[in-house]
């Protein structure tokens, strides 16, 4: 059976959001829904709070960066902490529930023998704005990414996230240290283009029936953030994806 990692990266979500979510994740760690759980916090203010309400539990871990990485390299690092050959990086203020993580093992159970190296699961329904699931049981890849790309709303879920992957990608992406002050909103979107241009034999699959909930709130990242990035998209990650999509 699949052993699967719910990696969260974190930066001041305790009180809004995950004092509520890290019980329910907790009874999936002890149903053997998921088989460990790794938290990173980019400035203690959530290690703290966290240690102190939960304190050791085995197989639940709580980082404490020692610097503020940014949202693209903290869950670069929780997810390279993870034991698993498979990773569910997720978001600190979204949630999914235990049939999330059924789902999606189970997804990887009956279809790993057809996985590439390099693999993504995306959900088909970030709940309750972001319907996917036109896309449902398709397999994108370098050669078809051209059938996808322009059709409905496939390009806002490149920055949805909230996916599984195998850690193959997490060990082996590249990315420029240079633009991580002007990606932040669009962390998942550049993630996904580094995938498909550096992993020749990337499969990014949208599994059906795979949703969790989405929250859209004013604290969000992609609120605040939109504004810095919104230059590098239209001239950076917008044409390159087009270039892969000719």
């Amino acid at each position: 059976m699949t052993s699967l990692s719910l990696c969260i990266p974190t930066m001041n979500r305790f009180d809004t959001f995950l004092k509520d979510y890290i019980p329910y994740y907790l009874q999936y760690l002890k149903d053997g829904i998921v088989d460990e759980i790794i938290v990173c916090d980019e400035t203690g203010h959530d290690y703290q709070k966290i240690t102190d309400t939960f304190g050791y539990i085995t197989n639940f871990k709580v980082i404490k960066n020692d610097s503020i990485l940014g949202v693209f390299k903290n869950k670069l690092k929780v997810a390279s902490l993870a034991t698993s050959d498979f990773v569910a990086i997720i978001d600190s203020d979204n949630f999914c529930d235990a049939q999330y993580f059924i789902t999606v093992k189970s997804y990887i159970n009956e279809r790993k023998h057809m996985f590439s190296s390099s693999v993504i699961l995306s959900p088909s329904f970030a709940k309750p704005n972001f319907n996917y699931k036109q896309f449902e049981k398709s397999v994108v890849t370098r050669e078809n990414l051209k059938h996808f790309y322009y059709a409905g709303n496939f390009e806002i879920l490149l920055n949805t996230g909230n996916y599984v992957l195998n850690k193959n990608i997490i060990k082996n992406i590249l990315f420029d240290d240079s633009v991580m002050h002007v990606i932040t909103a669009a962390d998942v979107l550049y993630f996904n283009l580094l995938a498909f241009l550096q992993f020749e034999d990337l499969q990014l699959h949208i599994v059906e029936n795979l949703e969790y909930t989405h929250v859209v709130h004013s604290g969000s990242i992609y609120t605040n953030t939109i504004h810095n990035c919104r230059t590098f998209i239209d001239s950076v990650i917008t044409p390159s994806f087009k270039n892969l999509a000719m």
